[in-house]
């Protein structure tokens, strides 16, 4: 039987094979492992630099990030305390704008008892099976119908807030709020 050229070549790769494979006795098996047990410990070393390096690098962006953002906040409290002496709204500027925005009064039902006193006969309660609970909507309505505030209700007048906008490459991006 005359052997192939493919037959040849599977020949010639088992015996590279069988030369590639290691003559395993005892001592040799024990030798090896050995070697895999340096290995591995000097993967763990490996591992154990490089946690400390990433606590190091973690350590510096925080140590970084936070003088930046006491900077960024330094800068925007002098935008604010600016606008604010302008009186005006908002400023645009050729890198970004800076706003002053009313926030909404809010009602607040302080003394329950006191305001189911009043409630009913203005309309106040919202009925829901089984209990009552007030209306925040019909009260502020109320407010603004009347002008009278209804007993265990308080009015907490909404704050100014100010932000602003940053342009980066001809683009407005976020929206900073202090």
């Amino acid at each position: 039987m005359e052997l192939t050229f493919i037959d040849e070549l599977l020949a010639e790769a088992e015996v590279a094979e069988a030369e590639r494979k290691i003559e395993l006795d005892k001592l040799r098996a024990d030798q090896l492992l050995q070697t895999i047990g340096v290995i591995e410990n000097k993967m763990e070393e490996v591992n154990h630099l490089a946690t400390e390096e990433i606590k190091i690098i973690e350590f510096f962006r925080a140590s970084e990030l936070g003088k930046l953002e006491r900077q960024r906040s330094w800068l925007a409290w002098n935008l604010e305390q600016y606008i604010r002496s302008t009186n005006e709204k908002t400023i645009r500027l050729p890198h970004g704008a800076i706003k002053v925005r009313q926030a909404r009064e809010k009602t607040v039902v302080s003394n329950m008892e006191n305001f189911l006193l009043v409630a009913g006969k203005n309309g106040l309660l919202r009925h829901i099976p089984e209990s009552y609970e007030p209306d925040l909507q019909a009260i502020q309505q109320h407010i603004k119908r009347t002008g009278n505030i209804p007993l265990g209700v308080s009015v907490i007048t909404g704050e100014s807030k100010f932000s602003y906008d940053v342009m980066k490459g001809g683009e407005t991006i976020g929206n900073g709020e202090n």
